[in-house]
C-alpha cells in the first residue's frame, strides 16, 4: 500500500521550498542581506536565514558547485558579490574559454572525486580543492600533471565532509585513477554520449560503473551521480536533463520519511507534480530538507558560533529526527544575531 506523510510534504512544498528559492534568488545569488528587513518579513525563519545551506532550490547554487560555477562564469559567477578579495583575484586569472569538452568533463569528475570542496563552514565548496586552481591551465593534461604534483608535494586534495571519497581497487589511489584511467574512460564516455539519443542520468552512471566493475574497481555511485547531474546542468545536448537519476543517502532517507510503498522514481514524480523543478535539483533539496528537519548547524569550527544552540526553523513541524543544532564555542542569543 502506498501512503504519503502529507504533513511533511506540506512543509517541504509550501514552507521550505519557496523560502529556499527566495533566498537563492535574492540573497545567495542576489545582494539582499539574509537578515535584512525584506528577508525577515518574507522568510521569517531564523535557521534558514542564519545558515547558508537552506538557500538553494537548484543544485548549481549549492556550495559544492561553487568551483564549477566560478570556472564556468568567471567574474560573472552568481556569487561574485560574496567573494573575498583573494577569491576575486584568483577568479580574475581564469581563462577557460578555449577548454574543450573533455577538459570540462575531466574538471567535473575530478571535482567530485576529491569531495567538491565540501566543509559546510566558511570555506564550503573550496576546502582542500585543487580544481579551483585549474582556471589558468590549458587542458585536462595540464590538470592531470598538476594533480600528481600536488600529491607528490604533500598538498591537500580531498574533503570527506558530507561524502566519502570513492574507493578504487587495492593499490590504486584516486589520484592514480584520475590521472591514468579517467582520460581513457572519458574518451569512451564522450563517444557514447554523442551516439544516438540523449542519455538519462541513470544511464550515465550505469555506463561509468560498468567500466569500474570490468577493471576491478568498486562502484563510484555518489561521484558518478553528481557528475551525471553536472552534465544536466551544463551539457543539456548530451543528456536528458529532466530525467530521473540516482539519489544520495540523505535524499532516500527523506523519501522514506515522507512516503511508504513508493519507489524513488515514483516518489520523485510526486515531488515534481507538487513542487516543480527537476529531479536532479530536487534530489539536493531533499538532502538539505533532512538537515532542515534536524535544525542542523555546522559546528566543526567557529563559523557559526554566533548561532545559538536554541535555534530552530519556524515551520512548527516536528520531524522526529535527532536534532543537530550543536553548541557554539561562545554564548549568544537570537536577539544578538538579529540586531
Amino acid at each position: 500500500m502506498k501512503t504519503l506523510n502529507n504533513e511533511a510534504l506540506d512543509v517541504l512544498v509550501e514552507y521550505y521550498y519557496p523560502r529556499a528559492k527566495w533566498l537563492q534568488d535574492n540573497c545567495n545569488w542576489g545582494k539582499k542581506p539574509y537578515t535584512g528587513q525584506e528577508a525577515t518579513k518574507t522568510i521569517n525563519d531564523p535557521l534558514m536565514q542564519s545558515i547558508d545551506i537552506y538557500d538553494c532550490s537548484t543544485r548549481n547554487a549549492a556550495g559544492f558547485s561553487n568551483v564549477i560555477q566560478d570556472l564556468k562564469f568567471g567574474v560573472k559567477t552568481p556569487k561574485w558579490h560574496h567573494q573575498d578579495s583573494d577569491r576575486k583575484a584568483l577568479i580574475k586569472t581564469y581563462d577557460t574559454k578555449k577548454w574543450d569538452e573533455k577538459t570540462w568533463l575531466y574538471t567535473y569528475m575530478c571535482h567530485r572525486i576529491f569531495g567538491s570542496g565540501a566543509s559546510f563552514e566558511h570555506d564550503h565548496g573550496y576546502r582542500n580543492n585543487c580544481v579551483q586552481h585549474w582556471g589558468t591551465l590549458r587542458d585536462w593534461q595540464d590538470m592531470s600533471e598538476d594533480m600528481v604534483e600536488r600529491k607528490a608535494t604533500g598538498q591537500a586534495l580531498f574533503t570527506s565532509i558530507g561524502n566519502q571519497p570513492p574507493a578504487p581497487k587495492k593499490g590504486v589511489s584516486n589520484v592514480d585513477f584520475a590521472s591514468k584511467e579517467l582520460p581513457i574512460l572519458l574518451d569512451r564516455c564522450l563517444d557514447w554520449l554523442h551516439s544516438g539519443k540523449k542519455k538519462t542520468h541513470k544511464e550515465v552512471v550505469d555506463y561509468l560503473n560498468q567500466y569500474n566493475l570490468a577493471e576491478g574497481h568498486r562502484r563510484f555511485n555518489f561521484v558518478y551521480a553528481a557528475f551525471s547531474y553536472d552534465l544536466g546542468d551544463y551539457h543539456k545536448k548530451l543528456v536528458d536533463d529532466k530525467s530521473h537519476g540516482y539519489f544520495g543517502n540523505n535524499a532516500i532517507r527523506c523519501m522514506k520519511m515522507m512516503s511508504s510503498g513508493y519507489t524513488t522514481d515514483e516518489f520523485m514524480d510526486v515531488i515534481l507534480d507538487k513542487m516543480g523543478g527537476t529531479a536532479r535539483d530536487n534530489e539536493d533539496v531533499l538532502c538539505d530538507f533532512v538537515r532542515f528537519g534536524q535544525n542542523y548547524v555546522p559546528r566543526t569550527n567557529n563559523t557559526f558560533d554566533h548561532v545559538p544552540s536554541t535555534i530552530t526553523n519556524n515551520s512548527g513541524w516536528d520531524s522526529g529526527w535527532t536534532q543537530r543544532t550543536g553548541e557554539p564555542r561562545i554564548s549568544t542569543t537570537l536577539n544578538d544575531f538579529f540586531t
